[in-house]
């Protein structure tokens, strides 16, 4: 029989605080020291005792589910509540029974809520003495299946907020351009005298980069610069003693030298970008106690055989260990970097610049290819989670940790090479993908489609859905895939004719709506989010507009209501068909039905657009479509 534990998280979180005593885990060698024990005087004194608190975490069994005594357990929801009372409750005053009115408007952007939020954090301590007065729509639950995971105390209704969670860490991604690494802004022309790393300039050269500095500048990257800068005086130097007719030419060269050296140094500062996420894990582990054990408590999906944990050994522990003799134990190391792997969220910020950040109490979301929530992002990193769907009361709150547009083999491979585990989703279960066939090819004997016996077994074999006697392996139906993505290369995504072309010939290959295809329309309909709709010429309209149709009747299946894709999707949509009607408005007899039936789409893409201000303005086409309904009626 499964376990599983439902704990209410603010059951005892207002009691009047009283010092912990030392508890020592049964399962780790770490323990929780006091609020009131005295912290080393420095960085690296910190660095030496964490090593000697390592605390490794549960470890996955062979099928990807974690095994946890109880009181390890006790121990870890403790440490959630403490974060959710001290650094949750202040940005999310709806969680309040009697929260101001403003909490209850679902339209009001996420960038609006975080910041009168904010505001409101300096009155909620009046609200902070009275268990009763919270009402939190998620309760954190364990079971053997699921591990930790949210689930609704609650009926949820679809675009409820439910939670704000600024990050613990941001940092850059491994293959990331040349950032800042303090502000996460483009920058390439300032480094830190100390350690060499990309910096907006002195401005950012705050005590918040003082401790990452320290240890970065191991690297030996600043000694460089100053050494080739020494170097390059001398030349210089020596150059203005040469011949006039030799000095242009040499000039030319030591400009080359100077362009070749910069890439080169570039290069090699965006090659250690992957250690910077450890780095900066131990730094702010270093700064609070609270965030540093709450973030040792999620969990890791990483086995010492597995490729991750090689990739992570070689490129990251054994830099931090030897190149920059950081003095911690490797399990620590490894622990961490399974913790960014399973748990880490791509974030777009305001300037356009793209880092991952760790978010505790988001990372309890559970995987599902067709999920109930989505996560938005606050201009400066802030997650806003809020309900795509109906949620009932018990269900758990789910997120997509893939891209939802691929096929189930692809879904399948990804979540197992990043995240160690295989789905068992509705969707991932289903072989025809709700009826899409995203991964489909075509029957070479009958009319059917190909099927896989098992989806979520990449080893399984696929056989015709019309039951006539043609079989194949994955790796063949793989193949179809790969051949239709390279027929795709160097295709001009404007040029209709050849789209057409091209697809007319894949009729004998793949179904209509395969997920290559499906992406390439996808793509096409994102582009058009920056055009003019009236400058399309009529072939571009009835072309869009077919598309549209068949990414439509996809994303109805596989995405929830109000999920970003359907949604995204759904106002391209409205725009050409609108374009059509508006065109045809004097020879369709039907435009008022046609209109009218666009009304609840209409709405809803007013409703979710308006959560995200970076999102083009959907107003004036409400306001195109609110004109051609009242010259219909």
């Amino acid at each position: 029989m499964v376990k599983v534990y439902r704990i209410k998280i603010f059951s005892f979180a207002f009691k009047k605080k009283k010092k912990r005593a030392r508890i020592r885990s049964t399962t780790s060698h770490r323990e929780i020291r006091p609020c009131h024990e005295k912290r080393p005087s420095s960085f690296v004194e910190w660095l030496v005792m964490m090593a000697s608190f390592n605390d490794v975490g549960s470890v996955p069994d062979a099928s990807g589910n974690r095994s946890m005594e109880n009181h390890a357990t006790c121990n870890n929801i403790a440490i959630f509540q403490r974060y959710l009372i001290q650094k949750l409750l202040h940005h999310n005053p709806w969680w309040l029974k009697d929260a101001p009115e403003w909490c209850r408007d679902k339209r009001i952007p996420n960038e609006t809520m975080a910041v009168k939020a904010a505001e409101f954090s300096k009155s909620i301590q009046e609200f902070m003495q009275a268990p009763d007065t919270v009402d939190c729509p998620m309760d954190i639950s364990v079971s053997e299946t699921f591990g930790r995971h949210l689930v609704a105390t609650r009926d949820i209704l679809p675009g409820e907020l439910l939670l704000i969670e600024p990050p613990v860490v941001l940092t850059v991604r491994p293959r990331s351009p040349p950032y800042c690494t303090l502000c996460f802004k483009r920058a390439e022309q300032f480094t830190c005298p100390s350690c060499g790393f990309f910096l907006c300039g002195p401005e950012c050269m705050t005590d918040e980069h003082k401790d990452e500095c320290l240890l970065l500048q191991r690297f030996g990257f600043a000694e460089a610069e100053r050494e080739k800068l020494q170097d390059e005086r001398l030349l210089w130097d020596r150059l203005s003693a040469m011949p006039p007719e030799q000095q242009e030419q040499a000039r030319v060269l030591l400009k080359q030298a100077q362009e070749s050296s910069l890439l080169q140094r570039r290069f090699n500062i965006l090659q250690q970008y992957t250690v910077v996420p450890l780095i900066k894990t131990l730094v702010m582990m270093n700064r609070s106690e609270l965030l540093r054990d709450v973030t040792l408590t999620l969990q890791g999906n990483c086995t010492e055989n597995s490729q991750r944990y090689r990739i992570n050994q070689r490129s990251i522990v054994d830099v931090a260990l030897n190149k920059l003799q950081v003095p911690i134990d490797k399990s620590l190391g490894h622990q961490i970097c399974s913790i960014w792997d399973t748990n880490g969220f791509e974030v777009p910020l305001i300037w356009g610049t793209r880092v991952h950040g760790l978010y505790p109490f988001a990372s309890l979301l559970t995987h599902n290819c067709r999920s109930n929530t989505q996560q938005w992002f606050t201009n400066y990193g802030g997650l806003a989670l809020r309900a795509v769907d109906h949620i009932r009361m018990g269900e758990i709150l789910t997120t997509c940790y893939t891209d939802p547009q691929w096929a189930t083999m692809l879904r399948q491979d990804h979540l197992r090479v990043s995240k160690q585990f295989t789905c068992t989703c509705r969707r991932c279960k289903d072989r025809t993908e709700f009826g899409t066939f995203l991964g489909s090819p075509l029957c070479s004997s009958c009319p059917g489609l190909m099927v896989s016996s098992d989806p979520t077994d990449p080893k399984a074999h696929w056989f015709c859905n019309k039951g006539c006697s043609q079989t194949a392996t994955a790796g063949e139906v793989a193949s179809v895939g790969s051949s239709i993505a390279t027929d795709l290369k160097g295709l001009d995504p404007t040029d209709i004719r050849a789209i057409d072309g091209l697809a007319d010939r894949l009729q004998k290959k793949v179904h209509p709506t395969h997920h290559v295809l499906f992406q390439l329309h996808v793509s096409n309909l994102r582009n058009l989010a920056s055009r003019d709709v009236s400058e399309l010429s009529e072939e571009e309209l009835v072309h869009l507009s077919n598309m549209a149709a068949i990414v439509m009747d996809v994303v109805r299946r596989i995405e929830a209501p109000f999920a970003r894709l359907r949604i995204r999707m759904a106002r391209e949509d409205i725009r050409l068909r609108l374009e059509s009607l508006k065109r045809y408005r004097k020879c369709n007899p039907k435009i008022k039905e046609q209109l009218q039936a666009l009304a609840s789409q209409v709405q809803d893409c007013d409703f979710v657009l308006g959560w995200d201000e970076r999102v083009p303005n959907f107003k004036p086409v409400v306001q195109e479509y609110q004109n051609l309904l009242n010259d219909a009626l």
